[in-house]
């Protein structure tokens, strides 16, 4: 096995017993360097330090997580270190605990134990032959082996294996030590394809339009069981042998202006348009690299460098927005045109009216954005059906039993969506606020049982005049809006994706 790039700085003076959990930044150091000497990603460490860019400092000290766990009835920190085989006093120190008390809910860092770790430069020469995993949610074969750089293969003889099915908490043998054949499952992509980052919002639809390539194709090069994605996931985006159009170059004018998207970075934004990250600071006064969604950036005088997009692409895109709405009741054609004809131009507004946008009959990007969040919900609330009856069980976010916002982080996360854990509360305070009869299917309906105003419970709207929640007395059911206990607590509804 090779010797991990990424190098650990320890300070003479320091001893496992004083700071087990910390990773020392050392010259040279990345975080992409560090991830990979650590089997974890970017994303993690970036998220167990609360950092918000790729910088880092010499002697800088990291946290780097084996796992982020919520915590649920009789998750003591005893059972959570003895689970992930890390002492009680590394979890208290990585999530700042003043004593062994936690709470139902809270989300906590399980740190890696950095000293002696086979992930270390300093590999002994009887490291284990595997290790063992625990399957968390939206882990699939090939997520596993990519991340530790073994075949698809090599895991499930290790385990015995007979499908490509997973079950969250299976624990696994991950076999190490031999190095990945190229020709194996899990190779690397090829020159051709694309490896592409799962950020927050996501879906295999969107990045399949993004890419030109159909949702198929990409479950089929990543040995996807379903549909749901993680924040953080690795795709491979195959695009085959198909001809790659080279960009063209628009000139400028000496400040033109440019509306941040998702996904968008400085030094992104500053190569489209030809110019340095640094002069697109001075123009625009920012002190950090970090800029937000919707923020409107000034670009001085350079030239932008588009993507050359054929008319059929742009026909594909929309039939794919005609396909999304005949999946919502909108479109009543059996084919899809491709063109802005009568029916899809008033198809396109009867879904910007039902959802309070403008009324253009344009599939333009905040319309092509919320039909893509619509059919995610869509989805959602026809899954729902599948776990009627699951018992009520307070701090539930599994199909053990779900409390109502466990129920609601449950299922938007499986469906893809990155929704952190909340309560019914602080869910409210989130989104946009939708009337009573402006209503769609994936909204949230709240309700204050306990104390007037005070939101205490939480549920799925789901189409004529329905929702859907985890109750104390009939675990996950279905309800009418009109219903005589649940109605004289409604207090509003809320559109949080």
């Amino acid at each position: 096995m090779e010797k991990a790039e990424a190098k650990v700085a320890h300070p003479s003076t320091q001893s496992l017993l004083d700071h087990p959990i910390y990773y020392y930044v050392s010259p040279g150091d990345s975080l992409s360097k560090i991830a990979k000497a650590y089997n974890t990603s970017v994303h993690s460490i970036k998220r167990a330090n609360n950092l918000t860019s790729d910088l880092i400092k010499v002697n800088q000290s990291l946290i780097i997580p084996k796992a982020f766990h919520t915590v649920k009835q009789k998750d003591y920190l005893s059972v959570l270190a003895k689970e992930y085989n890390v002492p009680v006093r590394a979890i208290k120190e990585a999530n700042q605990l003043p004593n062994d008390n936690v709470q139902i809910g809270q989300t906590l860092i399980i740190p890696l134990v950095v000293d002696g770790q086979a992930n270390s430069t300093e590999i002994s020469s009887s490291e284990a032959d595997s290790f063992s995993y625990k399957v968390i949610s939206g882990d699939s074969l090939w997520a596993i082996a990519n991340r530790y750089n073994v075949t698809i293969g090599a895991i499930k003889a290790a385990n015995s294996l007979t499908s490509d099915t997973l079950i969250i908490g299976q624990i696994l043998n991950i076999p190490t030590g031999k190095l990945t054949n190229s020709t194996d499952e899990g190779a690397a992509p090829g020159a051709e394809d694309v490896q592409y980052t799962v950020t927050a919002g996501d879906s295999l639809w969107a990045i399949a339009n993004r890419y030109g390539v159909s949702v198929d194709a990409i479950r089929t090069s990543n040995n996807l069981d379903s549909d749901v994605l993680q924040v953080g996931q690795k795709l491979i985006i195959s695009q085959g042998n198909e001809p790659v159009l080279p960009p063209v170059a628009i000139p400028a004018t000496d400040a033109a202006s440019y509306t941040v998207k998702g996904g968008d970075s400085l030094s992104g934004i500053a190569k489209k348009y030809n110019i340095t990250v640094q002069q697109l600071k001075q123009k625009n006064n920012l002190n950090t690299d970090m800029i937000r969604i919707g923020q409107v950036l000034q670009i001085p005088g350079g030239q932008a460098t588009v993507d050359q997009i054929p008319p059929q692409e742009t026909n594909a895109a929309l039939t794919i927005v005609q396909k999304n709405l005949k999946t919502l009741g909108y479109y009543a054609l059996p084919t899809m045109t491709g063109n802005y004809d009568n029916i899809t131009t008033q198809a396109i507004q009867n879904f910007q009216k039902d959802y309070g946008l403008p009324i253009n009959g344009k599939a333009d990007a905040k319309t092509s954005t919320a039909i893509e969040h619509a059919v995610v919900k869509d989805g959602l609330v026809k899954d729902t059906a599948n776990y009627l009856g699951i018992p009520y069980l307070w701090g539930g976010t599994t199909t053990s039993g779900f409390d109502c916002s466990g129920f609601i982080y449950y299922m938007f996360n499986k469906h893809g969506v990155d929704m952190p854990r909340n309560t019914s509360a602080g869910l409210y305070q989130q989104g946009q606020a939708v009337q009573t009869s402006a209503l769609q299917p994936g909204d949230l309906v709240f309700f204050a049982v306990n104390t007037s105003g005070s939101i205490s419970h939480v549920g799925f709207y789901l189409g004529d005049n329905q929702w859907v929640s985890a109750t104390t007395s009939k675990g996950i059911a279905v309800y009418s809006m009109d219903n005589s206990y649940w109605s004289k607590y409604y207090v509003g509804a809320k559109r949080v994706y």
